[in-house]
């Protein structure tokens, strides 16, 4: 972890989110949780460089922030929209924690505040495959199981784009059952307006590396018959058809088949 990765880290984070000194090291794989804060310290533009928008990992302000102190820093963050309860950032809301990224996206852990662009990308187009109307509590639900699943290092995963960090989707790991096991399978869902882009396939190869330099031995896809996109995407993540068989979901009834690739 050099002055050029933590200033690359921190040039991702979009307004109304914060990381912490914590976070970036671990992104970097590093415990140098203080030599996050030398080299933010270094900063000498803080325009370009807006390391305002970190804070300790229990959401307090820093009283050496470099530009004006805490005072400076809880304005800058109140100007970004950032929620306080009293003098610390409420982190469960906007925490920027940056699990992975390609050439054109990043890929983060959800917070509270994604839920309205959740809401909008769930739709009934991009949920149809499910076959029922997605509610909102629906979608909060979803929400709160994903949280619960970062706990053990799986969940699916906020898929941003770098260029304006719009949420276009979500891609990740969970462990699902089939047929006499549990597997680890690789899911995707992607807002409507964002397919046809090869957004999945890039944001698919980077998880696919991260599981094989974790060790996993294989992923699995579980795809409903008639879900043909979804279908030529585990195709072209080497995936072969293996099985299928009938899932139960809402009382219904559903064909599904299971794509595995051996890593």
């Amino acid at each position: 972890m050099n002055k050029e990765d933590v200033f690359n880290y921190i040039k991702l984070i979009p307004k109304g989110m914060v990381t912490t000194y914590k976070d970036i090291a671990n992104y970097y794989k590093s415990k140098g949780y203080q030599a996050v804060g030398k080299i933010l310290h270094s900063n000498t533009d803080k325009l370009i460089n807006p390391c305002y928008k970190v804070v300790s990992k229990n959401g307090t302000l820093s009283s050496n922030y470099k530009f004006g102190g805490k005072e400076e820093q809880f304005k800058l963050l109140q100007n970004d929209d950032i929620p306080f309860n009293e003098d610390r950032v409420c982190l469960d809301k906007c925490e920027f924690k940056l699990i992975l990224e390609t050439e054109r996206l990043y890929l983060r852990e959800l917070v509270e505040n994604d839920l309205p662009a959740l809401e909008k990308m769930m739709n009934d187009k991009v949920m149809f495959h499910y076959e029922h109307h997605f509610t909102k509590a629906d979608v909060i639900d979803w929400y709160n199981k994903q949280r619960e699943r970062y706990k053990a290092n799986f969940g699916l995963l906020a898929c941003c784009l770098k260029e304006n960090c719009t949420l276009i989707g979500q891609i990740g790991f969970t462990v699902q059952e089939i047929p006499n096991a549990k597997v680890i399978e690789l899911g995707y869902i992607f807002g409507d307006n964002y397919w046809h882009n090869g957004y999945c396939i890039e944001a698919s190869k980077v998880l696919i590396d991260y599981a094989k330099s974790h060790n996993y031995k294989e992923i699995y896809s579980i795809i409903k018959y008639n879900n043909y996109q979804s279908q030529k995407v585990a195709l072209k993540n080497n995936m072969t058809k293996v099985g299928e068989f009938v899932k139960i979901y809402l009382g219904k009834p559903m064909l599904h088949y299971i794509y595995k690739v051996k890593l």
